[in-house]
């Protein structure tokens, strides 16, 4: 399946999930461009034989990593095995995940500092999404998505990890 254009049949109730999340964020967007807030973050990246998996959102156009919002009480890297689980289904130990770096990056009106996490899979999985917030999920070679849309701090960390490659 492209990550252009998913194809499955979109039942009602996903279908009223998708408008709500368009519009709640639509309103963040007001907001973040209104206060210009300052925020943290985690994004993952998940490798397996040299392809990157990427998601799309239902309420943006852009492809982007599993990532979120660190939340209370939480550290980055439980944030990250959080957000893994929660928008594409993989379950991962702190062991098998590796801080990459720090990635400060405004776009949507707000500051965030994104901490960024690999995960290098040995075996190949099926990414689960809820077709909610999250409508598609694959693994692509990193010059295809660098081709596409892409999220602004998944196009930095990309194009560093393309410099440090070329150095080499």
């Amino acid at each position: 399946m492209s990550p252009a254009a998913p194809a499955e049949r979109v039942r009602p109730v996903d279908r009223a999930f998708r408008l709500a999340l368009w519009i709640a964020y639509r309103v963040l967007l007001v907001g973040w461009f209104v206060f210009r807030p300052r925020g943290r973050g985690v994004l993952i990246a998940v490798w397996h034989e040299g392809r990157l998996l990427t998601i799309r959102n239902s309420y943006r156009g852009w492809l982007a990593l599993p990532a979120g919002g660190i939340e209370r009480g939480e550290t980055p890297l439980d944030a990250a095995l959080r957000e893994l689980r929660e928008e594409v289904g993989i379950a991962s130990t702190p062991e098998a995940m590796r801080f990459v770096r720090e990635i400060p990056t405004t776009f949507e009106w707000k500051r965030d500092i994104c901490s960024l996490f690999e995960l290098h899979l040995d075996a190949p999985i099926e990414p689960r999404v809820d077709r909610r917030e999250v409508v598609w999920a694959g693994f692509v070679a990193p010059d295809d998505a660098l081709g596409a849309d892409l999220a602004p701090p998944v196009r930095v960390y990309l194009e560093a990890r393309k410099g440090e490659r070329s150095d080499a």
